[in-house]
This record gives structure tokens, C-alpha cells and sequence, in this order.
């Protein structure tokens, strides 16, 4: 129920009869000029509301003109865009209206304004987060406005349709992009609107230095109003200039005018710069998106290397200059004995590995390749003969573990190895610095000359160690009462004689005939040494080696390194017969573990492998300048990767393979060794320090004294690579 307050301040029933849906209500008996106050109450069966608050309506003196001016525009500054623009600019006349739920929806064209049903006449209003919604839509795209709408005329049929009305609106849309804009619906009054052919100009991909391009841009007035149009000169930017065109300063209905911008692609880049247009427009500002892009010849790429392992070619660089055009990959070039070829890689990747068995001298080089040109390759890398590696299991996410090849002394890549096994858990080096050994559920399988032999299985075989004369290979297993045992496998007959249980961890001494363990029924689980053989004795306890693990010994048998058990970031050296540790702090390795150790071939320096999070990194330093008092030197790492779990690993160098010595001998000994692994590069002798020269198989000596000797044979010097193999033998 409607009531409207009389002149004698009685409120009197303008309307009884209202359905219990009706919103709004048109009160004819007010005249021109007059006002009216009015309230609502609501009625049910069984009585009346509360009136509402009061309102006060003014009826206009005279009604707004109608006129022929019937359009709906949005105006939606194309080229702010950085993508594709969600609006387009449009023009749309033939108005139509419909209401529902108190929105009234006006369509013309691929537009559609809602706004609410009745306005209260003309006025600015807020709309949006501000104030009442206001939703302009065009094809699939929707902005609900948060800005102002501006309302100079507005009047309502007595059918509750708009009769006219003229007004602009602007704002922004929730991804921040402005829309404006003007509604005519029968209106007398014109509107402003400026339409520009191309308000976002890419004229694409063009070679560095070619000729200069001529962009047009027609404006043309689509409103009904005269326009008055100012365009700005460009930003300073030699690549791009404009001619002067009067004939653009005003526009009359329907009139157009070009303004003409060049462009010289004098430098590679991507120039980006806007026309800037001043008009009388709502928005009274447009502007004109201009880019390019000048591509070039992309550049070569630097710091390219080439590394071998065993099994292929670590091949990395370092991308050079594409050029503006898209980068589409790399082309690595492989040329031996003068046979060419090519092969492509992708343009994220800046690696490349392939087999390589080094019986070829091969170069490489590399170009990189964007959409349009190859690159100037590279300079060429020459690749030579692996001669040490660090052989790795592996895992990466959801894949199975893989046994794979790390060049030294820096690796980019895990290099393949062909028929390699998969899922194996522990890995370690045959003396000759090129077979393997590893462990694979239960079995220990060997792989020498790229061909894999089961040799053992057993409860939890683990920690395979192999023997300096490369004939026999000591492992742990899984005693009956479920402690650890040590184990030692003879090759040739697979012979298998238990030393021993409650022992863990093995490594052999360089005497051939003992083995350092980790001593689990001793208080502390020490290091002790105990003899390779069945029910092997103990021979010696280390001391100063409770709570060793990790523990390794330098490929000349003078240091033990170990990780102090309850430790991070330290590792401890010890001398093979035991005494007092001398610790180095790894700082770099803080907050991290330690989750391996191995010498390298020389015994110098020592890798350890850190695990923080996701992060493995293979680092070394120099232990033997640190154990001669120096500082701790550290190499760059030898890898370092956040995709790929390093489960086990182990430093291979190719090396002479001495044979055993009977652990006692008279003055005269006659030792033979193997050197088939170096190639015949020849040998160095040292007997108990002493350099005796070049020798050859087998080494020879008479009249030594009784007692301990040490002899070590290393292959010569080639290409910085450096091997040693050594023997304890005792003289009675």
C-alpha cells in the first residue's frame, strides 16, 4: 500500500489495489513543476507493516524533448591492453529495453547495459562498489563497472519504459581496464565518439636494417558531435616519427582523417611507443598502441665444453644472443674424421650427451637457431679420451634408479650408460678403475667389459667392496640371528668364506690380505682391522675410530676419512693404524648431511656428497693440502642438482691392477701387475718412497730388509690425469 502525505499533513491511500509482487508505482495526479512525498506499507491477512521511510519526488516542469538519438557506445581504450583486448570500441543503435528483478537491460548490437530499473532522475552517481550495479556487456566478455554514471535526462513512460534519456558513464572493470561510454534512447541530445581503424598497430617481426615501414591510422567520427582532435607528438624515439596532417584538427559527422607514423628498424629490439590523441570524447584521451620487433642473427653460444665418461659425451654451453625473434633451439654439430653431423636440441635445453666410445677424435661445436636464422656455431671443443669418472646411481622423480656417468672434474648431466641396470641400490669400483660391482635386491652382479654376471645372492647383501688384486669382492649380508656379516666372494670359483659377524661396512687394507670393518661387537663400534679369511682374526683396533661411519681410505692406504656418527658438516681423518683424528669443518655443508664419501683416484682429493631438501651436491676438496696444513680448498662441485637423487656413487679412474703378495716374503720379490686398463701409457715404481724410474710387469727387487714395504706403481702422466695403485708386504 502506497500513501502520499496531503497539504494538510494527513497521509491519504494513493493506491490500495497494488499486487503483492509490484516494485514500483507511477502517480499521474502529480502536476508539472509539483512535488510529492510519499511511504509504502506493507499487507498481509492478518494486518499492515510499519510504513516505510519517506520520499520526496519532484515532476519536472516541462518533459524532456524526444528525440532521434538512439545508441548505446562503450569506448574501452583498446590500446591499454597488454593482450588481447577483453572490449572492443562500438557504436550500436535501435535501443531495446527489458526489466526483471529490479535490473533494467538495455541491448543494441553486441551490447547490453544493466543498470537499475528506475533512476530518480538526472544527477552523477556512484555505481558499483560505490553504489548501485551497473554491468556493461559485450559478446562474452562482462565488466562490472566500479565508477560514475552521468545522467542529464531521464524520463519514464506510463507503461514504466524509458521515454528518453541521455547519459555517460565511466569506470573501471575488476582486471583494472577502464570503460566509457554514452546511452541515447530518444534523445534529443548527440553524443561524442571517435573510431580508430587500428588502435593497437604490431607490425610483427622485422629483420634488423631492412627498410622503413609506413603505418596509417584512420580516426574517424562516428557521433553526432563535431570533434576537435589534438595529436601529441611521439615520445623521443628515432625508430619511430610522424608526418604533421592538418587535416585531422577537426572532424566533422562521419569525416575521417589518416595520421601516418614511420618506422626504421635501425636497432634490434622491441620499440613500443603510443600515438597519444586529445579529443572531446567522454574519455578525452585515446590512444594508438604502436610495437615491432627487429630481429636478428642470434649469436653464438659461449662457454661451451665438452667432457667424456666411459660411456659418452657430456656436451654444455651457455646460450648466446637470440636476437628479438623466438628462440626455436640449438644445433650441435659433431664432426669425425671428417663425416659431419647435425643434430637438434631445444631451446631450454642447454646440454647434449650422446655414446662415445672413444676410439675417434671428435670436435663439437654449437649455433643456436631462432624462427627465422641459424647463428655463427661456436668455436670447436675438442673431446678426449675419459680417463677417470664418478659412476652414480641415480633417481628422478617417478622414475626408476639408473646407473649413470659423471665426467670429472665438473659435470653439467648425468650421462647414460648403455644397458645400464635399473633399481640397483649400492655401486662400487673394481681396482682397475673401469668394472663394477653392484648390488640389486639380494644379488651382487658384477659388470666387467659392459657384460653383467650374477655372482651372489643372500639376505641383504650390501656394502660390496672389491679387493685390491681385483680377484675377490668382500660384501655384508644378513646373519642367521639378523646382525651384520661380512662376507668375502672369490670371482674365479664364487667360493664364499665368512670373516665374520657383527662387522659392517667393509674396505680393504692395501696389504690385499686384510680388511678394515666397523666393529659392532666392540663398545663404540669401532674400526677395526681382521683378517681377510674365514673366521678372520682381529688384528689391530683403530684407535680414536668410535662412531666412524661413512669411512673410506685413500687409494695409497695412508688415510682413513669418516663422518664423526652424530655429526654435520664435519669429517674426520684418520691414519690407517688408528691414533688421533684431525677433523676439517666443512662449513659450506651446514644444516646439511653427509651423505657419502669417495677418494678420488690419487688419493688427494675427497668427494663428499651433501643432501639439503632437494638439493644433491657432489663437492671435493683438497685433503691433502688440508692435511699439510693449508686451508680447505674447494673445487667447483661435480655436480649439483636439485632433479635428481644421487642414491650411491663411486670415483673411477683407470689403473694398473697389482697383483696379491704372499703376506710374508724373503728379500727377493717378484710382483706382477696389469696394465691393461691404461693403455700401455707406462708406469712409475716407488718402493717405500723412493722413485725407482719406469718399470714394467712384474716388479722385481732383491736384498730388502726385513719388515714392512710399501710399493706403488702409477701410470705416466697424460693429460693431467693422475692414478696410483699400492702395496703393503711384509719381509721376514
Amino acid at each position: 500500500m502506497v500513501q502520499s502525505l496531503r497539504t494538510n499533513g494527513a497521509w491519504a491511500d494513493a493506491s490500495k489495489q497494488l499486487p503483492a509482487g509490484a516494485t514500483s508505482w507511477v502517480d499521474s495526479r502529480v502536476k508539472a513543476g509539483a512535488s510529492a512525498t510519499y511511504r509504502v506499507i506493507a499487507v498481509n491477512v492478518d494486518g499492515e507493516s510499519q510504513p516505510s521511510a519517506t520520499a520526496t519526488g519532484i515532476r519536472p516542469a516541462t518533459d524532456p524533448a524526444v528525440g532521434s538519438n538512439d545508441v548505446l557506445t562503450v569506448d574501452a581504450d583498446v590500446a591499454s591492453y597488454l593482450t588481447a583486448p577483453a572490449f572492443t570500441d562500438g557504436v550500436a543503435g535501435s535501443v531495446a529495453q527489458s526489466s526483471s528483478g529490479g535490473v533494467r537491460t538495455l541491448s543494441a548490437g553486441d551490447l547490453q547495459i544493466a543498470l537499475p530499473t528506475f533512476l530518480s532522475g538526472p544527477g552523477s552517481r556512484a555505481v558499483g562498489s560505490g553504489g548501485q550495479s551497473f554491468v556493461v556487456r559485450q559478446n562474452d566478455h562482462e565488466c562490472n563497472l566500479n565508477g560514475t554514471l552521468n545522467v542529464a535526462e531521464i524520463a519514464y513512460s506510463a507503461d514504466l519504459q524509458v521515454a528518453t534519456m541521455s547519459a555517460t558513464y565511466s569506470g573501471t572493470c575488476p582486471e583494472g581496464n577502464s570503460l566509457y561510454g554514452e546511452i541515447r534512447i530518444k534523445s534529443t541530445q548527440k553524443y561524442a565518439a571517435l573510431a580508430i581503424d587500428t588502435p593497437r598497430v604490431d607490425l610483427g617481426r622485422i629483420e634488423l636494417n631492412t627498410a622503413p615501414r609506413t603505418v596509417r591510422v584512420t580516426l574517424t567520427n562516428v557521433g553526432t558531435k563535431d570533434l576537435v582532435v589534438g595529436i601529441r607528438p611521439l615520445p623521443a624515439d628515432p625508430t619511430w616519427t610522424r608526418q604533421e596532417d592538418f587535416a585531422c584538427q577537426q572532424l566533422a559527422r562521419g569525416a575521417s582523417c589518416a595520421v601516418v607514423v614511420t618506422f626504421t628498424p635501425d636497432y634490434p629490439n622491441d620499440p613500443l611507443t603510443s600515438l597519444q590523441i586529445d579529443d572531446n570524447t567522454a574519455r578525452t584521451q585515446h590512444r594508438v598502441r604502436l610495437s615491432a620487433s627487429v630481429y636478428t642473427v642470434p649469436g653464438a653460444p659461449d662457454k661451451v665444453a665438452v667432457d667424456a665418461t666411459y660411456s659418452g659425451v657430456d656436451l654444455s654451453w651457455s646460450p648466446g644472443f637470440w636476437g628479438n625473434a623466438a628462440p626455436v633451439g640449438f644445433v650441435v654439430e659433431r664432426s669425425v674424421n671428417g663425416i659431419e653431423t647435425r643434430f637438434t636440441v631445444p631451446a631450454d635445453q642447454t646440454h647434449w650427451t650422446e655414446a662415445w666410445n672413444g676410439d675417434s677424435f671428435a670436435t663439437y661445436r654449437v649455433s643456436a637457431v631462432n624462427e627465422f636464422f641459424e647463428g655463427q656455431p661456436s668455436d670447436r671443443v675438442s673431446l678426449a679420451r675419459a680417463r677417470e669418472q664418478v659412476t652414480a646411481l641415480v633417481r628422478r622423480p617417478n622414475e626408476p634408479v639408473v646407473l649413470g656417468s659423471l665426467a670429472v672434474p665438473k659435470a653439467t648431466q648425468i650421462v647414460p650408460v648403455e644397458n645400464a641396470p635399473t633399481d640397483a641400490t649400492e655401486v662400487t669400483g673394481a681396482p682397475n678403475g673401469i668394472d663394477i660391482a653392484y648390488v640389486l635386491g639380494d644379488n651382487l652382479w658384477v659388470r666387467q667389459q659392459g657384460a653383467d654376471r650374477l655372482v651372489r645372492s643372500g639376505a641383504g647383501i650390501a656394502h660390496p667392496a672389491w679387493s685390491p688384486d681385483g680377484t675377490r669382492i668382500a660384501f655384508n649380508v644378513v646373519g642367521s640371528d639378523s646382525s651384520a656379516c661380512v662376507d668375502i666372494l672369490t670371482l674365479s670359483d664364487s667360493s664364499v668364506v665368512r670373516v665374520g659377524c657383527n662387522l659392517d661396512h667393509p674396505i680393504w687394507h692395501p696389504d690385499n690380505h686384510s680388511l678394515i670393518v666397523q666393529d659392532g661387537s666392540l663398545a663404540g663400534a669401532p674400526l677395526t682391522r681382521v683378517e681377510a679369511a674365514g673366521q678372520g682374526a682381529r688384528i689391530a683396533t683403530l684407535e680414536g675410530s668410535e662412531g666412524a661411519t661413512r669411512a673410506v681410505l685413500s687409494p695409497t692406504g695412508n688415510v682413513l676419512a669418516y663422518a664423526p656418527a652424530g655429526t654435520r658438516g664435519l669429517v674426520a681423518f684418520l691414519p690407517p693404524d688408528g691414533g688421533t683424528a684431525t677433523v676439517a669443518d666443512l662449513g659450506f655443508v651446514e644444516g646439511q648431511t653427509i651423505e657419502d664419501l669417495e677418494w678420488d683416484t690419487v688419493g688427494r682429493q675427497l668427494a663428499v656428497l651433501t643432501r639439503s631438501g632437494d638439493r644433491d651436491i657432489i663437492q671435493s676438496f683438497d685433503a691433502g693440502d688440508f692435511l699439510g696444513g693449508g686451508g680447505l680448498s674447494f673445487s667447483a662441485p661435480v655436480y649439483n642438482t636439485t632433479t635428481e637423487r644421487i642414491v650411491d656413487l663411486t670415483w673411477q679412474g683407470h689403473n694398473v691392477v697389482i697383483a696379491d703378495v704372499p703376506a710374508v716374503n724373503g728379500p727377493d720379490v717378484s710382483i706382477p701387475f696389469d696394465t691393461s686398463a691404461v693403455n700401455g701409457d707406462g708406469t712409475q715404481c716407488i718402493l717405500d718412497g723412493e722413485f725407482l724410474g719406469s718399470c714394467t710387469s712384474p716388479f722385481t727387487a732383491t736384498g730388502l730388509a726385513s719388515g714392512q714395504h710399501t710399493l706403488r706403481i702409477s701410470p705416466s702422466i697424460v693429460g693431467g690425469y693422475f692414478a696410483t695403485a699400492t702395496r703393503t708386504f711384509t719381509v721376514q
